[in-house]
């Protein structure tokens, strides 16, 4: 734990409790900054749990629910381990794998994230965990140093240059026909081989995504990144006309399937793989399932939306018990599951 306090304390500024790669801060949040201002007027009183619960009820399971953090297990984590999470947010998956772990380090680009999950650790008494105000796409100029990596959720908004707040970014605006400044997918690839610089030897990466060809994309289901229809599987060039159209902004929020996410890896560095797929997806994975056809016979669709009982609800959910029977447990398709949660190996450098 020393060791890692050492190495960020020689290598970031380190002020009000929380390290620094440079003055600049990005932004990516559900809140928006009013959202902030009230959130950090109610924490002078109340814990984060109450101050959450009383002004943004409809975020507490996204922040405290430990269902999202239920994939942690694929990674084995060992108690003298050293971990990070990049995109840490508010430390869902962060702090269920602190409590796993000898230290873990909670990266991410928005400030107030940082200061409100500094709040939550010491609220919750973990002694083991520092954070770094950071961004992803820069790299941490740290080799060698970690056991294991999170990544979740995180490697599709990579190529986003501009600063998101989830409750503007889906608003219509007007039509701009532009090309996205960089390749998304070689940013991706950036990323990851920044992620694969920072692990030890054979080190490993807990990856979760959504997959590109979910069979509910061809259907009904928007793009959860751009709340679109059809931008997941279609060529990206006809994605990104629609996004311009649409939004007037390129498409870059870049998802995969499984031979995709193959090659990106081991392009990254990583050269083994576990493939796992999660139901209904990764946010909350109720069921989690290897990514081989010999694990689908006993397969049953599982939902965490079961409070819906209008009629149209009961009507979608049983289409989807149908195609899940047909798809999953009679085909068994595991290519058109909703999302993957993969384990990746770094190189063993002496092989």
């Amino acid at each position: 734990m020393n060791e890692l306090r050492d190495m960020l304390m020689s290598k970031f500024d380190y002020y009000n409790a929380i390290y620094h790669q440079s003055s600049t801060e990005g932004y990516w949040s559900n809140f928006s900054q009013k959202d902030q201002e009230t959130l950090f007027l109610s924490l002078e009183t109340k814990s984060t749990k109450e101050a959450i619960e009383e002004n943004f009820s409809q975020y507490y399971n996204m922040i405290f629910d430990q269902t999202r953090a239920v994939g942690l297990q694929l990674l084995e984590i060992q108690k003298n381990e050293i971990g990070i999470d990049y995109g840490c947010m508010w430390g869902n998956l962060m702090l269920v794998a602190a409590r796993q772990c000898k230290a873990m380090l909670g990266v991410d680009q928005t400030i107030d994230s940082l200061k409100f999950l500094k709040k939550r650790i010491e609220e919750e008494k973990i002694n083991n965990c520092y954070l770094l105000n950071a961004n992803l796409r820069n790299g941490l100029n740290i080799e060698g140093v970690f056991d294991f990596s999170i990544v979740n959720g995180v490697l599709e908004w990579i190529p986003q240059q501009e600063a998101v707040d989830l409750k503007d970014h889906f608003k219509k605006k007007r039509i701009k026909f532009v090309t996205p400044e960089t390749n998304p997918r070689l940013e991706q690839l950036a990323f990851l081989k920044n992620v694969n610089k920072t692990l030890k030897s054979n080190g490993r990466l807990y990856l979760a995504i959504e997959n590109r060809y979910d069979y509910k994309h061809f259907l009904w289901k928007r793009d959860p990144h751009s709340n679109l229809y059809f931008t997941t599987i279609l060529p990206r060039f006809f994605a990104n006309i629609i996004s311009n159209i649409w939004y007037g902004r390129p498409y870059v929020n870049y998802i995969y399937s499984i031979k995709e996410l193959k090659k990106l890896l081991s392009e990254a560095g990583f050269d083994r793989y576990k493939f796992s797929v999660a139901f209904p997806d990764y946010h909350f994975p109720l069921k989690i399932i290897p990514a081989e056809k010999k694990y689908f016979d006993h397969f049953k669709t599982v939902f965490y939306w079961k409070k819906r009982t209008d009629l149209w609800a009961k009507i979608v959910f049983k289409i989807i018990k149908i195609m899940d029977f047909i798809i999953f447990k009679k085909l068994k398709i595991f290519s058109l599951a909703p999302a993957f949660i993969i384990i990746a190996y770094k190189k063993n450098s002496n092989s």
